[in-house]
C-alpha cells in the first residue's frame, strides 16, 4: 500500500510530515489533499452526468467532514445519504440535503418523525412493519413519503451484522402490502453490496444483489403497475462500477470510498481517481525495542491481504520520508488501539517525535478518536491548513 501512495501523491507524504514536524496538524489525523479530493469529485460529476444516474453522497467514510461535505455541493453533489440515524442528523445539522435514510440502519421508531421532517426523497424499507411506522408518521404529518424496498436474494452477497432485507420470493407480496398503506410510494429498489472488485481479474463485476434488485424492479413494474424510479445499486461505488451497474439498469449510485481515491479498483486497478488521504501519527515511546505509536484512528477496510498495514514511513522532514520504511503493526479491532507498533532495526531509526505515516482504506466514522485535516495548495508545493476536525466534527482551529 504505502507504494502507491509513494507513487501518486507523494506530495501528499511530504507535506504531512512538514506541517506535523511544525505542531501545525496533530497526531492521530487523517489528512485530506483538497486539490486531489476536488479533482476526484469532477470526474465522478462528469461521469453521474454523463450516465443520468441520481447521485447520493456517502460521508461515514470521512466523518462527515464539513469542509469536504462543502466541497462535494460546491462541485454538484448535493445529495447525501445517511447511513444511520445518526448519519441523519449530523448532516441535517450541516444544513446538507439528507436525501436517502434508512440504508444500512433502518430509522428507530421514535426517530422517524424527526428523519421525516428532514424531507427525505428516498427511504429504504427492509419490511412491512418499518414501512408501517413511517406511514403513519407520514400521515400524522400530512406529508406523502417515497420509499425503496430492500430486497435479496437467495444467492446474494450480504457482510456480517448487515443481515436483512425483503426476500426476493417473497418481494412482490410485500411490495403489494406496503403498497397499501396510506401516505407512502413505491418508487424504487436497493440492495447491498451492487458490486465488487475482482482483484483475480483486476476489475469490478456485479454481484447477484445487482440481479436480484432488477428482477424486483421489474417485477414490481409488470405485476403491480408500480412507477419504478429508482433502482437504487451501492457498494463500492465508482466511475467504473456505476458503468457496470447502469449497464444493468442502476438509476443510482452511492460514492463515498471513490471520492479520495480508496476504492480498490482505484488503487490496485484502472479505475479514474488518486488516493488524497493518508493517517498520520507520532512516536509516543518505547517499550523494550518497539517504538509505540500514538493510536485512535486504526480502522484499515481490508478487502484484500494486499491492503494490510505492514509497514509505515517514519522521520521528521520531507526530504527523507521515504527512505527505509519501517515495518509496522496495527491492533486488531477486539483491542482498544492506544498506541499501534513500530519494529526498526534501531532506535535510531525511529525517534520518539518522529512523524508516522500510514496508508490504508480507513472508514473514519468507526474510530476512537481521529482528527481530520483538510489542506489545500499541496499539489502546487504551497500547503496549508484550513481546517481540523475532531472526531465529534468539532474545529480544533479557533
Amino acid at each position: 500500500m504505502l507504494e502507491i501512495i509513494e507513487k501518486r501523491n507523494p506530495k501528499l507524504v511530504e507535506a504531512s510530515v512538514e506541517l506535523h514536524q511544525s505542531g501545525a496538524i496533530p497526531p492521530d489525523c487523517y489528512v485530506v489533499d483538497l486539490d486531489m479530493l476536488r479533482k476526484n469529485v469532477k470526474r465522478i460529476k462528469g461521469s453521474v452526468d454523463e450516465l443520468g444516474l441520481n447521485c447520493f453522497v456517502m460521508t461515514k467514510q470521512f466523518n462527515r467532514n464539513p469542509s469536504m461535505i462543502s466541497l462535494f455541493i460546491e462541485e454538484g453533489l448535493d445529495k447525501f445519504v445517511a447511513v444511520d440515524y445518526e448519519c441523519a442528523y449530523l448532516l441535517n445539522k450541516q444544513r446538507a440535503n439528507v436525501s436517502h435514510v434508512g440504508h444500512l440502519v433502518q430509522i428507530p421508531r421514535h426517530r422517524t418523525m424527526d428523519i421525516l421532517e428532514m424531507s427525505p426523497e428516498i427511504w429504504t424499507v427492509y419490511g412491512y412493519e418499518n414501512a408501517v411506522s413511517i406511514s403513519a408518521a407520514a400521515q400524522s404529518s400530512g406529508v406523502n413519503q417515497n420509499v425503496l424496498l430492500k430486497v435479496i436474494g437467495d444467492k446474494d452477497a450480504v457482510y456480517t451484522a448487515q443481515e436483512g432485507g425483503i426476500p426476493l420470493n417473497r418481494a412482490l407480496e410485500v411490495a403489494e402490502r406496503v403498497a397499501s398503506l396510506p401516505n407512502l410510494t413505491i418508487v424504487g429498489v436497493t440492495g447491498f453490496y451492487c458490486t465488487t472488485y475482482d482483484f483475480n481479474k483486476r476489475r469490478v463485476v456485479p454481484t447477484p444483489n445487482m440481479t436480484s434488485i432488477k428482477e424486483a424492479a421489474d417485477m414490481f413494474k409488470t405485476k403491480l403497475g408500480l412507477d419504478i424510479k429508482h433502482i437504487n445499486a451501492p457498494g463500492n461505488s465508482s466511475i467504473e462500477s456505476m458503468r457496470v451497474t447502469s449497464q444493468m439498469g442502476a438509476t443510482d449510485t452511492e460514492p463515498g470510498s471513490a471520492l479520495w481515491g480508496m476504492c480498490p479498483q482505484q488503487l490496485f486497478g484502472s479505475d479514474v481517481g488518486e488516493p488524497a488521504q493518508v493517517y498520520v501519527s507520532e512516536i509516543s515511546h518505547y517499550s523494550e525495542d518497539t517504538a509505540q505509536v500514538i493510536g485512535g484512528g486504526f480502522y484499515p477496510d481490508v478487502a484484500s491481504a494486499s491492503m494490510t498495514v505492514t509497514q509505515a514511513f517514519v522521520g521528521n522532514s520531507a526530504d527523507k520520508i521515504f527512505t527505509d520504511p519501517v515495518k509496522a503493526e496495527i491492533p486488531s479491532q477486539s483491542w482498544i488501539d492506544y498506541y499501534s507498533w513500530l519494529y526498526p532495526e534501531s532506535k535510531n531509526r525511529a525517534k520518539s517525535g518522529d512523524t508516522v505515516i500510514y496508508f490504508f482504506r480507513p472508514q473514519v466514522f468507526k474510530t476512537r478518536s481521529a482528527n481530520v485535516a483538510t489542506l489545500s495548495g499541496i499539489q502546487n508545493g504551497r500547503p496549508q491548513v484550513e481546517a481540523i476536525y475532531d472526531r465529534s466534527s468539532n474545529s480544533m482551529l479557533s
